[in-house]
């Protein structure tokens, strides 16, 4: 299809998609659904905001189609290298359009490039390797998933593999490099390590100081600093005291009532009540779910 204007494909309510993009006051045109995709096109100026809408990874947003303007630009570019470089540039610039020689990573978003080559890496992306073993959607997708990224976009310019990152500017001054520490003793239920490397496996018995997410990781036989971003979910324990006049039903019902925690979810419990002066104490043994982040919004 021939137009004036970038083409891309979000998973989304064409109903959902249109009024974000309205919020936002978005030009779009030609919509149409495809299945699960929402497809239209917006002028090119609005393309990296459009993307920074649909940030979140569940929209899997993509460019189907660059507008005619990029396409003859590139068309341009490309006319005149071959014109200038003759026969022998033919050769050299087809051998060096097959590989890879070099990743760069820019944008605001360029202070988490351990991560994002790592990424690139994993899905068939490295120096001297061809290109048709890149997996650029998924690469995309893994990036998008990274703290803060709200646009990314690879392409190939001859030998060049760049990936231009974007991060929300309000959360950057809040990324921290440390390693994610616990904050509560208690037993690992599961730990997710978005960037970084996990020190704990499920199971384990942690003190409060331990590190959960180290800030690098391991590429081949190299220790590489990175960012450490993730959670972990700990089973912790604790012993509280309800103090009432008398020791019945509605009173064991408060007393239980006032374990529940703004963030934790409490698991099992145990109780006795003990006399006091003017009354009981209800001593409560429980167990809960406590959660730790770091580098997440």
């Amino acid at each position: 299809m021939i137009n004036n204007y970038c083409v891309l494909s979000v998973v989304s309510t064409a109903e959902a998609a249109l009024k974000k993009l309205k919020k936002s006051k978005i030009a779009v045109y030609d919509c149409r659904k495809r299945g699960a995709e929402f497809i239209f096109g917006v002028k090119d100026k609005d393309v990296k905001k459009v993307f920074a809408i649909f940030s979140k990874p569940c929209y899997n947003i993509t460019v189907v189609e660059k507008s005619v303007r990029k396409s003859l630009f590139y068309g341009l570019v490309l006319r005149a290298g071959l014109a200038a470089g003759a026969a022998a540039f033919i050769a050299a610039a087809a051998l060096a359009n097959f590989f890879v020689l070099k990743i760069e990573v820019s944008g605001s978003g360029s202070y988490l490039k351990n991560e994002v080559l790592k990424i690139v890496s994993d899905e068939g992306a490295a120096r001297f390797k061809p290109y048709s073993s890149f997996n650029g959607s998924v690469a995309t997708g893994r990036i998008l998933a990274l703290p803060s990224v709200t646009f990314c976009n690879i392409e190939k310019r001859g030998s060049v593999l760049v990936v231009d990152v974007q991060v929300d500017e309000e959360h950057y001054g809040a990324v921290s490099s440390k390693p994610l520490v616990s904050d509560a003793d208690g037993v690992v239920r599961s730990i997710v390590a978005v960037c970084g490397t996990a020190a704990v496996s499920a199971g384990d018995t942690v003190k409060k100081g331990d590190t959960l997410i180290y800030a690098h990781t391991v590429s081949g036989e190299e220790t590489v600093k990175c960012l450490a971003a993730g959670y972990a979910e700990l089973e912790c324990k604790k012993t509280c005291e309800y103090f009432a006049r008398e020791e019945n039903d509605e009173n064991l019902k408060y007393a239980l009532s006032s374990l529940l925690l703004e963030s934790e979810t409490v698991i099992s419990h145990t109780y006795k009540t003990v006399p006091v002066d003017g009354g009981v104490n209800y001593v409560i043994d429980f167990t809960y779910l406590h959660k730790v982040s770091i580098n997440l919004t």
